[in-house]
């Protein structure tokens, strides 16, 4: 789910830039910045630039200064900019997928999401993710050689959106530096993800105060919808899957609401102490309360995985959170479910659970959740007994798919089946007894 969300995200910052239309007069005085960008260095051997490049160096120039005066962070130096086409584009980020996050973690990610139904069983994952990022992305800022990148068929309205939007990261950038902050790191998925967030949430509030005078006339509700609505109007969008359309707008929405709900107490300043205070879990992002108090998240073990059998390895373990739980939930059942089920996350553990058998692998997935009050459970009990029967269900190509409950925690097992190559379909390699044994297995581990 995670990295649905952000896979690339530990190398690069990309744009989702949806316009607001118009928008009424501002009703704040934003900060005012008057720090003049200095020269950096040209990197040594750096290709000269293209005539649309230096055609953009001056509009970069120029709205750099705009965000710069209106987010109250100072530019310390400029920004190159190179334009590219969306296939060079895409290559970029596929180069830096690459080289920032394992492909075995990628591959497993989207495992735990078929096996939850959340993916057909035969969806290429990381393909389908690309695909949806190639036809959404309007550019982006790269932490890494500080530089600018634009996508060449970007109309006027757009580029200068894209702009305001990546030149605040770029901002971020000088100020708190991003490359450290959001680096792949095994099992951090939703502390990255709640930072992520902030990222994306400072640089929408900031593009709003440019290009519309004030983020203040967006509402919550109508970014939202105007982010759904953008992604699902073009064909990529409406072709992925669910999970993946709500997983790219999650960091741009949340984020927002995030910012905004800082600025609301404190202005920009109180954002610019999120960022020397960054956000524990997504818990936290979602509910500023929770932040301010620092509500941390209640320990869960790896899901043990003794009741699978013998062979079995962890793949991947790590924590989904309370927006990925919230996606989740959307994906099975409406957002208007969502948002109060998961409002009651207290904190889990999942785990991918592998055996290789001759030239199969069986996979199964093991999520161990924790929430804060019996009531809370009890919420996530309907859903479930809704979307899989009162205690397993059965499944040809995915194996069965069980949960369990006890007081506070709720587990689920899905799983194992058999895999003979990616793409090909799967056929179930469990029983109901066996995935029914784990889940209640989860459950009985936690104290």
């Amino acid at each position: 789910m995670r990295h649905a969300q952000a896979f690339a995200g530990a190398a690069l910052i990309l744009a989702a830039c949806s316009s607001a239309g118009p928008i009424a007069a501002p009703t704040i005085e934003p900060s005012v910045m008057t720090t003049t960008p200095r020269e950096h260095a040209k990197p040594e051997g750096a290709a000269a630039p293209t005539p649309a490049e230096i055609e953009s160096l001056g509009k970069v120039r120029a709205m750099l200064v705009k965000v710069s005066r209106a987010r109250g962070l100072p530019a310390l130096h400029e920004v190159a900019i190179k334009v590219l086409n969306r296939d060079q584009i895409l290559a970029r980020i596929r180069a830096h997928v690459d080289d920032d996050v394992p492909k075995d973690a990628i591959v497993n990610e989207g495992e735990a999401l078929a096996a939850l139904e959340l993916v057909p069983p035969q969806y290429d994952f990381l393909e389908g993710s690309y695909k949806l990022i190639q036809g959404r992305i309007a550019g982006f800022y790269e932490p890494e050689d500080q530089t600018m990148y634009l996508v060449d068929d970007l109309d006027d309205d757009e580029a200068e959106e894209t702009l305001a939007h990546e030149l605040d990261h770029a901002l971020q950038d000088q100020t708190y530096p991003l490359a450290p902050m959001m680096k792949y790191a095994p099992s951090q998925a939703d502390r990255l993800g709640a930072v992520h967030a902030l990222v994306e949430g400072d640089a929408m509030s900031a593009m709003y105060d440019v290009m519309a005078g004030s983020a203040f006339n967006v509402s919550d509700k109508l970014f939202q919808s105007l982010a759904t609505a953008s992604t699902a109007l073009l064909a990529e969008g409406s072709a992925a899957p669910y999970v993946l359309q709500a997983s790219l707008i999650a960091p741009y929405a949340d984020g927002f609401s995030f910012v905004q709900a800082l600025r609301t107490r404190g202005g920009w300043p109180a954002v610019d102490s999120a960022w020397r205070a960054l956000p524990d879990t997504t818990e936290q992002l979602l509910h500023l309360e929770k932040y301010v108090e620092r509500e941390p998240a209640i320990p869960v073990a790896v899901p043990t995985m003794g009741p699978l059998g013998v062979g079995f390895r962890a793949a991947l373990d790590d924590v989904m959170g309370e927006q990925s739980l919230r996606i989740t939930i959307e994906a099975w059942a409406g957002r208007s479910v969502a948002v109060p089920a998961a409002a009651g996350w207290g904190g889990d553990r999942y785990v991918v659970a592998r055996r290789d058998v001759g030239a199969t692998h069986e996979v199964a997935l093991g999520w161990h959740l924790v929430f804060d009050t019996d009531k809370d459970a009890d919420e996530i009990a309907a859903v479930l007994e809704k979307r899989f029967g009162k205690a397993c269900r059965e499944r040809a190509d995915l194996g069965p798919v069980a949960w369990a409950r006890k007081g506070r925690a709720v587990a689920i097992g899905a799983g194992p089946f058999a895999r003979s190559a990616a793409g090909v379909k799967p056929t179930s390699a469990g029983t109901c007894s066996a995935t029914s044994a784990w889940a209640k297995a989860m459950v009985a581990d936690q104290r």
